[in-house]
C-alpha cells in the first residue's frame, strides 16, 4: 500500500508542472551509480559468454591442455584407460575362478577319459595301439575327433579295420580287425619276409619272435608288371585258401612254398616231398582237386613202397584235363 502512495505523489508532481523530469526520474537519480568496471562489464566490450565462445574457437583442436604443474592432461587420460583395462582383466580372473567359466571347466573335467577299453587284439595289444594312437587319460571327450583315431590306428601295419565308440560320460571304445595272415612271402633280400594276408595284400613285415609257421611265395621280384603281379597274388592265395579245407591227401600245413615264375606260372612244393608241381596259369581250383585225386593214388603203398617216393615232378598242366607224373630215374 505504501508502494502504490508514492507513485500517486510522482504522478501527482508531473501533472503540477515540475519541470521535465518525473519525481520518479529524480528518485532514481538520487540512488548510488555504479561503474561498468565494477560489474565486470565495461561500455561498448563483449558479454562474458561471447568471451569464452571466442577463447574455445581460437585454441588449437588437438593442443594439449597443461596443467597447473606445466604436465599434459593426456598423460592422466592415458593412465585412466590403461587402469580400466587392468581392472577388465582382474575381473575377468575372478569370474574365471568363481563364475560361469569355473562350472564350465567343472564339466570340462567331468568328461575326461576314465576308461579305455581295446577289443581285437591277437597279434597287437591295447597297450601298444594306445601308445600307437596317442590314447591316453588325458584326453577328453568333448575335443576327442574319433575319425582321426580311426585313421591313425589303420595305419599300423596289422590293423585292417579299426572302429572307435564314445560312452558319454567319460568311457572309449575301441574295436579293431588284425589282418590274419596266409603266407610269408619274400620281397627281395632287402626288405625281407612280410605277411601275406587272404586277399593278396602283403601287409605287415616278420620280425624276431612273430609266427613263421606258414607257406612261403616266392619268386614275386621276378615277375615284371604290377598288373601281372597282383594276378599271380591272387591265384598263390586262391590255392591257398582251398589247401584251407584240408583235404587229407593235400592239407594247408603240407604246403611247403609257391614259387611265381616271370611268366606269371605257379609252382608247388610240399613239405615231404621235395620234387616240383608245376601248376601253370589259372584254373586253380580244378587243379587242385585233380592234385588231390592224383597223390591219393601215388600215396598207396606198395610191396616197394608208395609210388610219391620215386616222383620226379609232376605237370597239371601237361594237356588239357591232363595230369603228367614222371618217375625218377632210379624208380
Amino acid at each position: 500500500m505504501k508502494f502504490l502512495g508514492k507513485i500517486r505523489l510522482l504522478l501527482a508532481g508531473k501533472r503540477k508542472g515540475k519541470g521535465t523530469v518525473s519525481a520518479f526520474t529524480e528518485k532514481m537519480n538520487q540512488q548510488p551509480r555504479y561503474q561498468a568496471s565494477q560489474v565486470g562489464m565495461e561500455a561498448g566490450k563483449k558479454t562474458f559468454r561471447e568471451r569464452l565462445a571466442g577463447l574455445v574457437r581460437e585454441r588449437p583442436r588437438h593442443a594439449p591442455v597443461r596443467s597447473a604443474r606445466g604436465g599434459e592432461r593426456g598423460g592422466g587420460g592415458r593412465l585412466l584407460f590403461f587402469s580400466l583395462v587392468l581392472t577388465v582383466i582382474l575381473l575377468g580372473g575372478v569370474l574365471l575362478l568363481t563364475g560361469p567359466s569355473r562350472g564350465f571347466l567343472e564339466n570340462y573335467r567331468y568328461f575326461q577319459i576314465r576308461n579305455i577299453e581295446i577289443s581285437g587284439c591277437r597279434v597287437t595289444t591295447p597297450t601298444m595301439l594306445r601308445k600307437f594312437a596317442g590314447i591316453n587319460y588325458q584326453m577328453n571327450m568333448l575335443t576327442l575327433d574319433p575319425e582321426a583315431i580311426q585313421q591313425l590306428l589303420e595305419t599300423h601295419p596289422w590293423v585292417s579295420l579299426a572302429k572307435i565308440r564314445r560312452i558319454w560320460p567319460n568311457e572309449l571304445v575301441v574295436s579293431i580287425n588284425e589282418y590274419r595272415p596266409e603266407a610269408l612271402i619274400v620281397q627281395g633280400k632287402e626288405k625281407g619276409l612280410y605277411y601275406l594276408d587272404q586277399s593278396g595284400k602283403i601287409f605287415a613285415p616278420v620280425v624276431q619272435g612273430m609266427a613263421l609257421d606258414f607257406p612261403v611265395v616266392t619268386g614275386l621280384d621276378s615277375v615284371e608288371e604290377s598288373e601281372e603281379k597282383e594276378q599271380v597274388l591272387i591265384q598263390a592265395v586262391s590255392f591257398l585258401r582251398l589247401a584251407q579245407i584240408n583235404n587229407p591227401n593235400l592239407p594247408a600245413q603240407n604246403v611247403s612254398e609257391i614259387h611265381l615264375t616271370g611268366e606269371g606260372e605257379m609252382i608247388l612244393y610240399l613239405v615231404k616231398h621235395p620234387f616240383p608241381i608245376y601248376f601253370g596259369k589259372g584254373d586253380i581250383k580244378r587243379k587242385y582237386y585233380q592234385l588231390c585225386k592224383v597223390l591219393e593214388v601215388l600215396y598207396q603203398k606198395k610191396k616197394d613202397g608208395a609210388l610219391i617216393e620215386k616222383v620226379a615232378f609232376i605237370r597239371m598242366d601237361y594237356l588239357e584235363n591232363k595230369v603228367l607224373v614222371a618217375q625218377s630215374s632210379a624208380g
